[in-house]
């Protein structure tokens, strides 16, 4: 995904620094933001995973590898789902059984009218706490960047605790660690991002080996990780 408005440097950001555009202050807006903006989101997200990629693997290509490592009738956890549409959506129309957390009432409140067969739980991944509940999928595709790499270092080990002896877990990040503040519906609208050496030790921490990256299938703005446990 492209940060609107900008993307991630070669080189960490320190958003507070004097003179830096970007600022912390949009990381603690982010949650205000989408549910301010749910139907305005709702209507750009769209209904279908993204196809048209012709430099890197498409949205709907890295959701077939996802589909594929799990077991028929699976269970997945989507961290920030939203709406539910399209991600949610195309794994309930694949037959798997979908948990989504989202802070936003009135995004849940659209993917409980339209999805029934989810469930949809109001909640903060920097939180989350499910019990004992595992998951033989873990997601937080374009949702954990929404952090700031403090807030990760919280967030990622709350999700990844949530794994089942085998899983599969898919998230995005920029390709190094830094911030950076682009713009949606004219606000700005935030993304942090770990060093890819930090998110590759905290998935071997809770049994997960990420994938090899092929530069090939990612595009320019950061990582799509594939972490597998089992």
């Amino acid at each position: 995904m492209t940060p609107p408005g900008g993307c991630f440097s070669n080189s960490s950001t320190n958003c507070s620094e004097p003179g830096n555009l970007c600022m912390t202050s949009p990381a603690d807006r982010i949650i205000g933001l989408y549910s301010d903006k749910a139907d305005g989101w709702i209507a750009d997200r769209g209904r279908t995973l993204g196809r048209h990629a012709p430099d890197h693997l498409s949205e709907a290509g890295w959701f077939e590898r996802f589909m594929a490592a799990l077991p028929p009738g699976g269970t997945v956890l989507d961290v920030g789902c939203g709406a539910g549409w399209p991600v949610a959506a195309a794994l309930i129309e694949r037959g798997f059984r979908v948990t989504g957390v989202d802070p936003s009432p009135g995004l849940l409140a659209h993917a409980a009218e339209t999805l029934p067969t989810g469930e949809w739980l109001a909640g903060d991944m920097r939180t989350l706490d499910l019990g004992m509940r595992r998951f033989d999928g873990l997601l937080a595709w374009h949702s954990l960047f929404h952090l700031s790499p403090a807030d990760q270092r919280i967030a990622l080990p709350r999700i990844l605790s949530h794994a089942a002896q085998t899983c599969v877990f898919m998230t995005s990040s920029g390709p190094n660690e830094g911030e950076i503040v682009g713009e949606w519906r004219g606000e700005p609208l935030y993304h942090g991002s770990l060093a890819p050496g930090e998110y590759r030790a905290v998935f071997a921490a809770h049994g997960f080996a990420a994938d090899p990256i092929d530069p090939a299938e990612q595009d320019q703005y950061g990582l799509i990780w594939v972490a597998r446990r089992g």
